[in-house]
């Protein structure tokens, strides 16, 4: 479904002209609703842990503590703790804390592991790693549309651009804020967009079975040696 097929079901629901174009309309209603479009667009990529917005990146390392371009360039959002030192087989702790790093950098004296801070685009790295290392992380992409032709975007450029995320989701709170911005009541299409958002997260990818008795991968997040659970004869 494209961006031209969304704004047109919308107006047809709510008694507007169906447009020929959208982007470089001049009415004002069709602009209003691609500026609700690109809005609702970003919330979407927010809502939830999306799996066709997953992402890695792969770093490698120079020998220094700014590790300049490890930002990805569409980032929405870091997936919490999935930070590795690939190269060394142990994790990256992290963020740090502004004031935990200043201390830390007053003091000229800083954890024996890795540990890493966010500071603007940059990644900064303690201790300084060897160049040449891999770090690796997961993250969540903003790219959450495409032009016809396949190129990830942040924002409806085309009326042919095509969404990554449902399209079906996107057209409800368009329909939505349209309806807030005419001052009319939009209860029932954001109660409709919310379940709508619920079911496709849950169908979204399968999910992992967790124990109320606590989590026995305890093991995979830190370095030494492993021993695997059961009863032993030494």
């Amino acid at each position: 479904m494209s961006l031209l097929t969304m704004i047109t079901n919308v107006c047809r629901r709510v008694g507007q002209p169906v447009p020929n174009v959208v982007v470089t309309s001049t009415d004002a209603t069709v602009q209003q609703m691609l500026s609700f479009a690109n809005e609702q667009g970003t919330a979407l990529m927010k809502y939830g842990d999306w799996r066709k917005l997953r992402k890695q990146k792969i770093h490698t390392t120079v020998a220094q503590e700014e590790q300049t371009g490890m930002i990805p360039t569409d980032l929405g959002y870091f997936n919490d703790e999935s930070f590795w030192n690939r190269s060394a087989r142990r994790p990256l702790w992290g963020p740090i804390d502004p004031a935990q790093w200043q201390a830390w950098k007053a003091f000229d004296t800083f954890p024996v592991m890795d540990v890493f801070y966010l500071e603007g685009d940059n990644i900064l790295v303690q201790p300084v790693p060897e160049a040449g290392e891999i770090f690796a992380f997961a993250y969540t992409s903003n790219l959450w549309c495409k032009s016809a032709t396949g190129t990830g975007q942040s924002e409806w450029m085309a009326d042919t651009d095509v969404g990554v995320l449902s399209e079906r989701i996107m057209t409800l709170a368009i329909l939505a804020r349209y309806l807030e911005a005419r001052g009319l009541s939009a209860d029932a299409a954001w109660r409709d967009y919310d379940m709508q958002c619920r079911q496709e997260l849950a169908q979204d990818s399968p999910r992992s079975t967790h124990s109320f008795a606590g989590s026995d991968d305890w093991w995979a997040r830190r370095p030494g040696i492993v021993v695997p659970d059961g009863s032993w004869r030494v």
